[in-house]
């Protein structure tokens, strides 16, 4: 049901304080901009507005549904997803467990979630379809970084998908100082399907085993599958760290979530540009951001939020044949028109640019040598030796050793 006027006067006049409502002429009138303001800023509180659609909710809110979850009717709507997919989406305790969290805890995050999946949802099944991916797969950015290009852990994880730089560096991502292709949606989601594609073969085609693996290494899930004596996930899983433990039945609630959002009384909220509404343009010259903004015609913000894997607000396009820039579809037009002249404004600000191998800095731990550690980064011994001046193989646990990427 649309907002109706005589709801939003109602919600003018429960703003007025009711010892000045006793006395008209204390009371001061709220103009059309201050109503709606108000009503929208109570509705994101309230969690009961979608204000892309402007559409009330309502049903029950999740936070009141978490009280009292029908389990059983979350059990049987996993049942039905499980039907359509080689993923194992059964529901048990863990995953009712974290539905109820979720709802009771996230429903804001989920609304803002479900507002982002239009803009980011198509390119990750386009991929995941084109690697024989299941679908549902497209939920895990959601649990990995909320859906934001920019996320970065405190570990060094970056991106969507959240990679971590040797992980990246494996999957031919471009990491320098200019870009980073772990913050580009298309890119970095091309080598998340390869990976997890090489994950699942490893376990045999176990999803559990591999989405852990995914998250902490399949180093740590095949020491916890020793430990347990059994390669069922949820044996296993109490041999796992804590955040691993908890990471394939939030994945699981969160597929139950997004397809049954009605049920759980989520509502989409803050809707990014849908994917059809976004095209690509390479360019094969250094384009600053403000240039590019320029010739679109539209805000800067608009431009760098479309392209994060761009360090330094420049498309380096005179490097490796060009790059891509993203932009309203309806821009490109008058962007491809009006860029020969931008490209011209403040034209002595545009920086040279080259690729120089982004440094990593690696400290030895017991165990290591030289052999393990080329092997971990994709770089050789010689390499190794001669970044560090190594004259042999010795090293010592705690050493400082500095990795050179290959810059492509």
């Amino acid at each position: 049901m649309g907002l109706m006027p005589a709801a939003r006067a109602d919600f003018n006049a429960c703003f007025v304080p009711d010892s000045l409502a006793q006395d008209s002429a204390a009371v001061r009138l709220f103009s059309a901009d201050e109503v709606d303001s108000l009503w929208l800023g109570w509705c994101a509180e309230a969690h009961c507005l979608s204000t892309d659609s402007a559409v009330w909710y309502a049903g029950v809110a999740s936070k009141a549904i978490a009280k009292s979850l029908d389990t059983a009717s979350v059990v049987r709507a996993l049942q039905h997803l499980d039907d359509s997919t080689p993923m194992d989406l059964s529901a048990n305790s863990s995953v009712l467990d974290r539905v109820v969290y979720m709802l009771g805890h996230r429903p804001r995050f989920l609304g803002r979630m479900m507002g982002r999946a239009d803009h980011f949802f198509p390119l990750f099944e386009a991929a995941l379809d084109r690697h024989d991916l299941p679908l549902e797969l497209k939920y895990l950015p959601v649990l990995e970084s909320g859906l934001n290009p920019l996320a970065r852990s405190g570990a060094g994880a970056t991106g969507l998908w959240q990679f971590m730089y040797a992980t990246a560096r494996s999957q031919d991502l471009v990491i320098n100082s200019w870009v980073d292709e772990r913050r580009d949606p298309a890119a970095s989601t091309e080598a998340a399907c390869r990976f997890l594609g090489r994950l699942v073969e490893m376990y045999d085609g176990d999803w559990h085993l591999a989405l852990a693996a995914y998250n902490a290494g399949p180093g740590n899930v095949n020491k916890a599958i020793r430990r347990s004596g059994s390669r069922d996930f949820w044996k296993v899983r109490r041999f796992l760290p804590r955040e691993t433990a908890k990471y394939v039945p939030s994945l699981i609630a969160l597929i139950y979530l997004f397809e049954h959002p009605v049920d759980a009384g989520l509502v989409p909220s803050e809707p990014w540009a849908p994917s059809f509404a976004v095209d690509t343009v390479w360019v094969r010259q250094n384009v600053r951001f403000d240039q590019a903004a320029k010739a679109m015609g539209r805000p800067l913000e608009e431009l760098a939020q479309l392209n994060p894997q761009y360090r330094k607000d420049v498309i380096p396009g005179a490097v490796d044949g060009g790059w891509p820039v993203r932009m309203p579809a309806h821009c490109v037009g008058t962007f491809i028109d009006s860029l020969p002249d931008a490209l011209e404004w403040k034209k002595d600000k545009t920086p040279e640019v080259s690729f120089e191998p982004e440094v990593t800095v690696y400290r030895v731990r017991s165990g290591d040598v030289l052999g393990t550690i080329a092997r971990k980064h994709g770089v050789s011994v010689r390499d190794l030796r001669a970044w560090n001046g190594l004259r042999g193989d010795m090293i010592r646990v705690g050493q400082k050793l500095y990795i050179h990427a290959d810059p492509r």
